[in-house]
C-alpha cells in the first residue's frame, strides 16, 4: 500500500514527526512553510498560495477560484499516483470551515476503501465505511463516533468503557461521544455505512 502524507496550512501544532517509509510528501499552498518548520522537503506543492504569499518553483499552481480546497486538490493527485494510505497535517485550526472539508475528504476516502487520517497535536480523526477500526492496549484517553449518514447500523464497540452492540446511530445525536480506552484490546465496526471516529490523545 502507497502513503501519502499532506501538509496544508491550517494548525502547525505538531513540532516533531517521522515520516512513514517510501511515502509522497505533499505540501498544499502554506503547508510549504509546515514543511519547512519540520525539516522536510516535499516531493509535490500544490496550491494558490493565497496562504504563503509566492508561488514556490515548479509547483502545481491552481487558479484562487476553484471547487476544490489546496488540501483536495494535493489528495486527488496523490489518488492518481496510486495512494492508498493518507495522513493529513496542518488541516485543523481556526478555520472550522476547512476542518470540516477535511473531514469531508476522509469520509470521501473511506467510501472508496482507503484510509485517511486527519492528525492535529490534540487529537487525530479517522472515518470508516463498512468495516472496522483496532486498538491496542496502549491506547489511553477519549474516543468519540459520529454517523456521517442520516443513520448508520451495525454499529459496535468493543474492550471501551461503554460498549455497543449492533446499535443504530443517526447523525442528528451524538450517542457515540466521549467513550474511553480501559487498557484492553479495543474495537470499533461498523456494517452499513460510515463512521467518523475522533480519538482525542492524552497530554503527558
Amino acid at each position: 500500500m502507497k502513503t501519502a502524507v499532506i501538509f496544508g496550512a491550517g494548525e502547525q501544532n505538531i513540532k516533531q514527526l517521522t515520516l512513514p517509509e517510501n511515502c509522497l510528501v505533499w505540501a498544499a499552498d502554506g503547508g510549504l512553510a509546515y514543511c519547512e518548520k519540520l525539516g522536510i522537503t516535499p516531493d509535490f506543492v500544490i496550491g494558490d498560495f493565497d496562504s504563503l504569499g509566492f508561488v514556490p518553483e515548479n509547483a502545481v499552481v491552481l487558479p484562487v477560484q476553484k471547487d476544490v480546497t489546496d488540501m483536495a486538490a494535493a489528495v486527488n493527485l496523490a489518488e492518481e499516483q496510486g495512494c492508498d494510505i493518507f495522513y493529513l497535517y496542518g488541516g485543523t485550526g481556526k478555520r472550522l470551515d476547512h476542518t470540516l472539508a477535511n473531514i469531508a475528504l476522509l469520509i470521501d476516502l473511506a467510501h472508496k476503501g482507503k484510509k485517511a487520517y486527519l492528525c492535529d497535536r490534540d487529537y487525530t480523526v479517522t472515518a470508516v465505511t463498512n468495516g472496522d477500526i483496532c486498538f491496542g492496549e496502549h491506547e489511553k484517553g477519549v474516543i468519540s463516533v459520529f454517523a456521517a449518514d442520516e443513520k448508520v447500523h451495525g454499529v459496535c464497540e468493543e474492550g471501551l468503557l461503554y460498549s455497543l452492540d449492533n446499535a443504530t446511530l443517526e447523525n442528528k445525536t451524538a450517542l457515540g461521544v466521549s467513550n474511553e480506552f480501559t487498557g484492553r484490546k479495543s474495537r470499533i465496526a461498523v456494517k452499513e455505512g460510515t463512521l467518523v471516529i475522533v480519538k482525542n490523545h492524552v497530554s503527558s
